[in-house]
């Protein structure tokens, strides 16, 4: 990949802070520019830059098969003004391989397995009916009981014709014989490889985004709910130990438009966090106004569906592999989550929940336990919409962890990551380490104290997806 020249460097002159003073000369100029350019940005007419996110990327490798020629053509197609990031490059390159065996040959190697499982259900589930039946039925109604008998032999039948299970074996085998070698063969990633990357920022830069972007997230954090917008910035959406990438990509944009005197076009999936854009898919007005401060150019960050409508980057793979069965997907809205309460106004009857990822959903329908629930409290929920369509949490109810009432559920390990800044760890675990919020602390007081290598004592509990995570944690009594 050939790299662009560079003459800006990212310091505490050069650098995006919301905090950053505006004129309201400055402010109109930006949101201006940005109006009586976003169309064109959005059909990609123009020289304007294009550069890609991570999540463009690596989404290929869990889209359909028709889908697929679709990405390969557009950037084919738009190569001479694509652009990689080196954050991105980066991310690419270490996350390719599990990527592909996660959504792609994970899910089709359970395609087989999951419909052995499903006809191994149907019939006994249909001969468990019938022999809980078996009495009233053939006694009271016999010919609704011949006719289940009926049904009973022409199900199994057909459940065991081996020819449909052997056309599975046989089409999916194929797509995986076809792409057996794509970790060394992949047309996305020869493609890639053509294309024009902004420079690596130096070790000062890195470290010093890093800094900022954790002093700036304790502000976020520190934000009341309803001013939080105004404190966004990119990469306040993630929940893991380094979440400094978006904030680091933001910069190599940045940097880039100032060196080249260009605005540029950012298509990005990433909706769901609200960091890089809000959940209504349009822009931080902030994050306009400060690139126009820093470079007097605009980052048009746009989700790729909206340039790309003909291509589907949704993930078929994804919904294979969590959709256990059809009985589940029915009842997800009643599927019971699990998080904490990080704030309660008793007297206007609503709080927040914390949850994936940084989303807090507003919730009044306790049946009768509001009173009972306090800041902290770990509750079970399940997610509905209120009138505006938006997700709000439903039948909240209080779970009680409990160390005298768990005494042999208590484990003992020692913190392997922690960040005072924005108020999560994790701890040492096998195969993977628990994250842990302060929220989860006995004591909120303790997390401050905490550092690496100390031990501490939790129990093991669930976060909203149902992953496992730290719950009570506390430092250990010889601390």
């Amino acid at each position: 990949m050939a790299e662009t020249t560079t003459k800006t460097f990212i310091n505490s002159d050069f650098s995006f802070n919301p905090n950053n003073n505006l004129t309201t000369d400055i402010a109109n100029r930006a949101l201006r520019k940005y109006a009586e350019g976003f169309e064109a940005a959005k059909t990609l007419e123009g020289t304007i830059p294009i550069i890609l996110d991570t999540n463009i990327l690596l989404g290929y490798y869990g889209m359909s098969q028709n889908e697929k020629p679709k990405l390969i053509q557009f950037i084919n197609t738009y190569k001479d003004r694509i652009y990689i990031t080196k954050q991105v490059e980066q991310e690419y390159l270490r996350n390719r391989l599990p990527v592909i065996k996660k959504d792609f040959f994970g899910p089709l190697n359970k395609i087989s397995d999951d419909f052995s499982i499903v006809r191994n259900e149907i019939a006994g589930k249909l001969q468990s009916f019938r022999e809980s039946k078996k009495k009233i039925l053939s006694q009271d109604y016999p010919t609704l009981w011949e006719q289940l008998s009926q049904m009973d032999t022409e199900i199994k039948a057909i459940l065991t014709d081996e020819k449909f299970y052997n056309e599975i074996l046989n089409q999916v085998g194929t797509t995986t014989q076809n792409n057996k070698n794509i970790a060394y063969i992949d047309e996305l990633l020869d493609l890639i490889s053509t294309l024009k990357t902004t420079n690596s920022l130096e070790e000062t830069e890195l470290t010093f985004l890093k800094d900022l972007f954790d002093k700036l997230m304790v502000d976020y954090n520190n934000a009341k709910e309803n001013v939080k917008w105004k404190y966004a910035i990119p990469g306040c959406g993630e929940q893991k130990e380094d979440a400094s990438g978006d904030f680091i990509i933001f910069h190599e944009m940045l940097k880039f438009m100032k060196d080249n005197s260009t605005s540029c076009i950012f298509l990005t999936n990433d909706v769901t966090k609200g960091d890089w854009l809000q959940f209504d898919k349009h822009p931080h007005n902030h994050y306009l106004e400060q690139s126009f401060l820093k470079t007097d150019n605009i980052i048009f960050v746009i989700h790729a569906e909206q340039t790309l409508p003909n291509i589907s980057f949704e993930n078929i793979h994804k919904n294979i592999r969590t959709e256990k069965s059809a009985a589940e997907q029915i009842a997800q809205e009643d599927a019971k989550l699990e998080s904490t309460i990080i704030n309660i106004d008793a007297k206007k009857g609503f709080g927040f929940i914390l949850s994936e990822p940084n989303l807090y959903f507003y919730y009044a329908d306790v049946e009768g336990e509001f009173e009972e629930l306090h800041k902290g409290d770990i509750v079970s929920f399940s997610v509905g919409k209120n009138f505006e369509g938006e997700p709000i949490a439903k039948n909240v109810k209080k779970i009680v962890y409990s160390f005298e009432n768990s005494p042999t559920d208590i484990r003992k390990e020692k913190i392997a990551h922690i960040n005072h800044y924005r108020g999560i760890g994790f701890i040492s675990n096998q195969p993977e380490n628990l994250y842990f919020h302060q929220a989860f602390m006995t004591n909120h007081d303790d997390f401050g104290k905490l550092k690496v290598g100390d031990e501490v004592e939790f129990l093991v509990g669930l976060n909203a997806d149902g992953e496992k995570i730290a719950r009570l944690v506390r430092p250990t009594a010889q601390q």
